[in-house]
Parts: structure tokens; sequence; C-alpha cells
């Protein structure tokens, strides 16, 4: 990164950075996804009407958006579930937070993922959707929000079961592509009237969307969110 960028960065950060202390850390195993409690001052929870997502710091001149869910308003608390599974600087970032740390970030705005009024959800994705559609079922309403997420490891599959009361299935990779794996699940339910969501892996939701809009008969609407490369 160049001086010039370098410095537009510190003036932003003085400008809008904002602060959160971390409330507790929780690593699933293997350590390669974590739940990360956070105190937020300020942050008036009540407004949330879509899915939000924190510009995060997580290195010198490097950010991340991560989603708040779990959120409590009264409180100003929330929990981040980060999948850390890649070698990157999120990763090594929140493999080393601990209890009591500071972190900065540039501010919360919302997403496209939102309610739809009359319509059930059904949510298409990885691991690092945990926390973008738990907290839209959060808005939504337990029971208007069902899906599948895909998780590689065994071991969380189990932990995102027995922690989370949700009509959302972790399901493993039987297929070397998420596409297919997820398309294949799909074609086995009953969609309904339901949206579907997808978010995750930017080229698997861009080749899932495509795929679903070619289903006999289907006529939902498809909102998409693409995370990472």
């Amino acid at each position: 990164m160049n001086m010039l960028k370098k410095k537009a960065l510190q003036l932003i950060e003085r400008q809008l950075g904002k602060k959160g202390i971390v409330l507790e850390v929780r690593s699933w195993n293997p350590s390669t996804f974590y739940e990360v409690d956070l105190h937020l001052p300020g942050v008036d929870m009540d407004k949330w009407t879509s899915v939000q997502h924190m510009k995060t710091k997580v290195a010198e001149y490097v950010y991340r958006d991560y989603t708040p869910a779990s959120w409590d308003a009264e409180t100003q608390t929330c929990t981040l579930y980060i999948d850390a599974s890649h070698d990157g600087d999120g990763s090594k970032w929140v493999a080393q937070l601990r209890k009591g740390d500071q972190i900065c970030y540039l501010g919360i705005g919302g997403t496209n993922a939102k309610p739809v009024d009359g319509k059930q959800i059904l949510c298409l994705g990885d691991s690092s959707c945990v926390g973008h559609f738990l907290a839209l079922e959060q808005l939504v309403g337990k029971g208007n929000v069902a899906g599948a997420l895909v998780i590689k490891e065994e071991n969380h599959r189990a932990e995102f079961t027995s922690y989370f009361d949700t009509l959302l299935e972790a399901i493993p990779p039987k297929l070397s592509n998420n596409i297919d794996n997820l398309h294949n699940w799909l074609k086995e339910q009953q969609w309904g009237s339901n949206a579907i969501y997808i978010a995750g892996n930017v080229p698997m939701v861009v080749g899932l969307k495509q795929k679903i809009r070619s289903l006999p008969d289907f006529d939902a609407a498809v909102k998409v969110q693409g995370f990472w490369w």
C-alpha cells in the first residue's frame, strides 16, 4: 500500500473509528471457527431492520466486514461468528483475540438481507455465513428461516446443531464444490413461496444463483451476498 493510501486510512480511522470491548472468545474444535462476544457502547441496535456489517480492523491498514449477530439492544452486546479456516489477516486476528481486548471498527451499516413481507426465507451458504443467517433469523423470527450451510468439519456441524435452536441445517460437503452440494440439497426441498438468500464465497453465490434460476417452475425471489473469493 502506498503512503497516500496509508495516510487516507489513518485519517478515516481517526474520524470514524469506534471501539468495542471483547467480552469472551470461544473457539470450536478444531480452532478454525470462533465466536466473539462484544460490547459496543453507544450502538442503538433497536434500529437494525436488516442484517448489519461491521468494518473491523484486523491488522494495520486492513479491515474485514463481519456480521454482528445474537445481539441484545439493552446491553449493547452482540456476537461475531468468524470462519477462520483460511490463512488471512482476519483469521490471524481472531485467533489472538482475548477477553478484555479492544477492537476498532469504522462503523456499522445495513445489507440487503432483511425480512420479506409474507414470505419465509430459505438460506443457502457456507460456514462464513453463520452469523449472517443467524442475524437474519433474529430479525425475521424463529420458524421463518430455514436452509442449509455447508460446513466441512464434522465437529463443527455437531456444535452448530447442538448450540443453535434453528431450522438451518449444517450439511457436509459430499461433493467437491458447494454449488452442487447446495443445489442438490435444494432440489429435495419444497420452497413454495419462499424467498431465497444465498451468501458466502462469491463464485459459489453467482454459480448457485444461476443454477437455481434454471430449476423447473422456479419463481421465488433470490437475494445474494458475496463475502470472499
